[in-house]
């Protein structure tokens, strides 16, 4: 082992940024998703070391210089983003690449031209890498194993419920469907702020047998808030974010059997359900790990932070790198998952017999615009012309899934289709109201139906789901739009009253 740890440290500072990275947005970010990123980090880290290691013929001033390269490397985009946050615009590159080149050719000279006992530095070295790389990666490992015996735990709750319960009960049990439309704003804001006419999508809604609720707000401005409210049915009252699995709609449908179904999307990792399915377009390692598909949002956060942000600013430094086209092929992966989440979900009332809840996350009308009105893939990067393609892709695909879940469900399901707020990547257009202004639609029975009204928030959605459904009897809560997107910002008042008007 003593022989060992002198050859580590330029590994365990490789590893280091990529799980503080994702433990600084561990809520967004699935383990699987650091496979890649690790693989290639050590790689790469073990050929700088063996080129330098054949130019200097020395082991131990090869590895010190190979850490100092892998922390600059790692470091720059994190130092050039300081800056600019301080400073409140970007410093230049060729400036803090001087400042960087400087302090590494100094750290150079000292090491192989001063330094006579390289030993203790490397003791330094590996001690400290092993101390940022052990304790990140413990802090990384502890929410995965939580996850896992909490889920764990849900599904032997879910067995023995299954076993206690009378099945001609549970075969009366409505499967759930909770069918969000990422930032898809409601058909009133759509026209007010875009002067765009949704009336036919609304109409196609009602006539499938749903309640519209015209003016319906979201209850916070950002998906995590909004969606944990939502399975949660009350407000966020602490500065935490709340797992899934222990929400009281997991919980109370687990209780009665209920299995939990969900869908991997390119925002895999934002919410913690413990579900028993994942369905993925992707299959390889249970849909988890893809090493060959194009950048994910956590890999481009990783080029952003460190030097590699260079090649992202001046594609032109690296012959045949194309941002443009990594971005490109990610976004076409995302275009196939929704394409695959609209088929699958036809096939779901046929495919899991059980009581079921499903949580289909659809990434549309939400950035990347990449769906041209009749389907196809097309980069749109204009907001308002983009935002709105999308939203008339969306409109005409979801209601044929809805509309075959709906023909092949035995028992008639309970369909909520939802935003979690209002559009995103429009600047232009961005302001209070129609940022929490989402469309809110219920396929439920004709009791729910009753308690349903126009500004109804989805705070409520599941009181009045148990509550006609599971005899509770939960009081609504009053509808508040909480325009706070940070946990610290959870007990200000920053509300937005609804001004919608019906206007039939």
């Amino acid at each position: 082992m003593k022989k060992i740890l002198p050859y580590l440290h330029p590994f365990l500072f490789a590893l280091y940024p990529i799980f503080e990275l994702r433990n600084f947005n561990i809520a967004y970010v699935d383990s699987a998703a650091l496979v890649r990123p690790m693989l290639l980090s050590l790689l790469c880290t073990a050929l700088i070391w063996i080129v330098l290691r054949l130019f200097t013929r020395e082991w131990q001033k090869s590895g010190i210089l190979t850490t100092l390269i892998v922390i600059v490397f790692f470091s720059y985009g994190h130092v050039y983003l300081q800056i600019q946050v301080a400073l409140g615009e970007t410093i230049r590159h060729r400036y803090l690449l001087l400042i960087f080149g400087t302090l590494f050719a100094f750290a150079v000279w000292f090491v192989f031209w001063r330094m006579k006992n390289p030993q203790t530095l490397v003791n330094f070295l590996t001690v400290t890498g092993a101390f940022l790389a052990l304790f990140s990666a413990a802090r990384s490992v502890q929410h995965d194993v939580m996850t896992y015996l909490l889920a764990r735990e849900a599904r032997t709750a879910m067995e023995a419920a299954q076993e206690k319960a009378d099945s001609s009960i549970i075969g009366e049990r409505p499967d759930i469907y909770i069918i969000l439309l990422d930032a898809h704003t409601s058909a009133y804001a759509l026209e007010k702020y875009f002067n765009y006419d949704e009336s036919a999508f609304t109409k196609k809604l009602e006539g499938l047998g749903f309640y519209v609720a015209q003016c319906a707000q979201s209850n916070y401005p950002v998906t995590k808030l909004s969606v944990t409210s939502t399975f949660y049915a009350d407000y966020h009252r602490e500065e935490t974010l709340f797992p899934l699995y222990s929400s009281l709609v997991v919980e109370t449908l687990r209780s009665q059997g209920y299995r939990v179904v969900t869908f991997e999307n390119r925002s895999n990792g934002h919410f913690s359900f413990a579900e028993d399915v994942r369905l993925s377009r992707n299959q390889l390692l249970a849909g988890k790990v893809d090493l060959t598909g194009g950048l994910s949002e956590f890999e481009f956060k990783l080029l952003e932070t460190s030097l590699a942000r260079l090649a992202l600013d001046f594609p032109a430094l690296i012959p045949g790198f194309d941002a443009a086209q990594q971005k490109e092929t990610e976004y076409y992966e995302h275009y196939q998952q929704t394409y695959f989440i609209l088929k699958e979900l036809k096939r779901l009332p046929e495919e899991i017999k059980e009581p079921k809840l499903v949580f289909a996350h659809f990434l549309v009308p939400h950035p990347p615009f990449i769906f041209t009105p009749d389907g196809k893939f097309y980069w749109n990067e204009n907001e308002v012309d983009g935002y709105l393609s999308n939203v008339e892709f969306i409109d005409s695909q979801i209601t044929d899934s809805i509309a075959e879940i709906i023909a092949k469900s035995k028992v008639p399901p309970v369909i909520i289709l939802m935003g979690d707020h209002g559009p995103s990547g429009v600047p232009s257009k961005d302001n209070p109201q129609l940022r929490m202004s989402i469309l809110n639609a219920y396929y439920v029975n004709d009791a729910a139906k009753a308690d349903l009204y126009p500004t109804i928030t989805p705070v409520n959605s599941f009181r009045v789901v148990f509550n006609n459904y599971f005899g509770a009897d939960y009081p609504l809560l009053k509808d508040v739009a909480y325009h706070t997107g940070t946990p610290a910002d959870f007990r200000r008042k920053n509300i937005v009253k609804n001004t919608c008007q019906i206007t039939r």
